[in-house]
């Protein structure tokens, strides 16, 4: 989708995006509000055939009794996103694709995480909390303690698992928190910062003293907000928000709007292979770009400012010969597989016992399968009248899953299937999506690291994306415009 070649004799600034994941494109996306005041020229290069990294939405038919059915439209990655972090919504907005968004409603309703090998529903309300089997009679003591503890004030991180234990005990960590958060962020939670990837809950418990009271104060301050909106009229986000037609629409058209602007240049299927740093003139830094492949035949691209918003490993990779510094602190942040099928089924052939809209899957419990989603329970649309959709998250428990062909994976997920959940049908079609080695993982003083990363990174090349500060797309949106706000104070300079 290119545009334009760049004039690189040209006395404006030319800033090049590597990456056009969902930070990548809104890193763009900013730069362009500001494009006719800086004159600024842009680039964004990225390696695979398509935009958007994880944000993939596809669709498929399946042959039933000789006759064709479908579509069934999976998306493969994140399928909603949440308003609290409002980076998608406003964005969406900006878009103006407000109308192309719908609330999907409670993303815990009808959640289920394996205990001993069995599904137990998640004690949502407080009712069904004490009438679960989920946690014992002390377990849910313990719990009840937890406005009485005292509450850490300070900045200093910790892993989700320790915060946990510390505000609402063991059992409540194993049984109950651990596999809600350990599930989202696909990772183990005595790994995982909580700064990084719960902050809120460090939130609540400084600006309330306990938890309990922490969530009151944000209903409070929440109801007022809406209040406040419906007496002038206006509308609030619901709290999840996802797309009519699948995630990718939000991508799409960002990319259309983008090769709207002849100072954009978009290209899939251009891989940087190396970069050098060159004299710019005066005191500016410049940066060459060396592409390889067919479609960039050995071409190079010069720069005056790169962003990096591909995974750290590969900025890591990149930065080998101009900051090993940089490469090496890059180098500690840890990235996992992650995969997803999704499956379509008769509706009919699907007998559960209870209305399961979610799997969590403990990784104590040694299961070769780390999450599920009944798609079509919670977004009926997805799949045609009288047939179901599912999806099975794989590569976290078992990394050798990434490895497997597509004939080999659908087998060992409908057996895991079956065991779980006793399902015994076979699927009449699936997608598979695989990221190896591409799910990052903030370990505990994560943000800190990201600090001496900044630091250390020469003039002119900044980061931003899932791999730094904060792991979903509101996060990765915000990430990618605040980064372009900076880089253009400092180009400015």
């Amino acid at each position: 989708m290119k545009n334009t070649k760049q004039d690189q004799t040209s006395a404006e600034l030319h800033v090049v995006i590597i990456g056009g994941g969902i930070a990548g494109l809104s890193a763009a996306w900013q730069l362009r509000q500001t494009i006719d005041q800086t004159g600024l020229h842009c680039t964004v290069l990225e390696s695979s055939t398509r935009w958007g990294g994880k944000i993939v939405t596809k669709r498929f038919d399946v042959v039933d009794n000789e006759r064709t059915v479908g579509p069934f439209v999976v998306d493969s990655g994140p399928e909603s996103f949440i308003t609290r972090k409002p980076g998608a919504w406003d964005l969406a907005c900006e878009l103006g694709l407000r109308e192309q968004l719908f609330n999907p409603g409670s993303e815990t309703r009808n959640t289920y995480v394996v205990d001993q090998g069995r599904p137990v529903l998640l004690p949502i309300s407080p009712l069904a909390f004490v009438r679960s089997r989920l946690i014992s009679t002390r377990g849910k003591l313990r719990m009840f303690k937890e406005p009485f503890i005292p509450a850490r004030r300070d900045d200093g991180d910790e892993s989700l698992a320790d915060f946990v234990r510390r505000r609402l005990g063991r059992e409540a960590l194993e049984k109950f928190i651990g596999p809600v958060l350990g599930g989202i962020y696909n990772t183990d939670p005595e790994y995982q910062s909580i700064l990084t990837t719960a902050p809120v809950m460090r939130e609540m418990e400084r600006d309330g003293g306990s938890l309990v009271a922490g969530a009151f104060g944000r209903m409070r301050a929440k109801a007022k907000l809406r209040k406040e909106a419906k007496a002038r009229g206006e509308i609030l986000a619901p709290s999840f928000i996802t797309f009519k037609n699948g995630a990718d629409h939000l991508v799409r058209e960002l990319v259309r709007q983008l090769c709207e602007n002849s100072a954009f240049d978009l290209r899939l299927k251009s891989k940087v292979s190396a970069i050098e740093a060159i004299d710019g003139g005066g005191e500016r830094q410049r940066y060459r770009l060396h592409l390889e492949g067919k479609e960039s035949g050995g071409e190079s691209i010069l720069a005056d400012a790169i962003i990096f918003a591909s995974p750290a490993n590969v900025a890591a990779r990149l930065l080998q010969s101009i900051s090993p510094e940089s490469a090496a602190s890059l180098a500690k942040i840890h990235h996992v597989h992650i995969g997803t099928i999704s499956l379509g089924f008769r509706e009919k052939d699907l007998q559960l016992s209870n209305p399961i809209s979610g799997l969590m899957i403990p990784r104590r419990e040694k299961r070769l399968i780390d999450a599920m989603t009944f798609t079509s329970a919670k977004f009926p649309d997805r799949a045609p009248k009288g047939y179901a959709l599912m999806r099975v998250f794989f590569g976290g428990a078992a990394p050798y899953t990434m490895d497997l062909d597509d004939t080999a994976l659908c087998e060992l997920v409908l057996s895991e299937l079956k065991e779980l959940l006793g399902i015994e049908a076979k699927p009449l079609g699936y997608v598979v999506e695989r990221w190896p080695a591409s799910y990052p993982q903030a370990a505990v003083g994560h943000l800190g690291l990201v600090d001496e990363i900044e630091a250390r990174l020469p003039a002119g090349l900044v980061v931003t994306g899932s791999s730094y500060r904060g792991l979903g797309v509101p996060d990765s949106i915000e990430q990618g415009r605040t980064t372009a706000v900076k880089l253009v104070r400092t180009l400015a300079v």
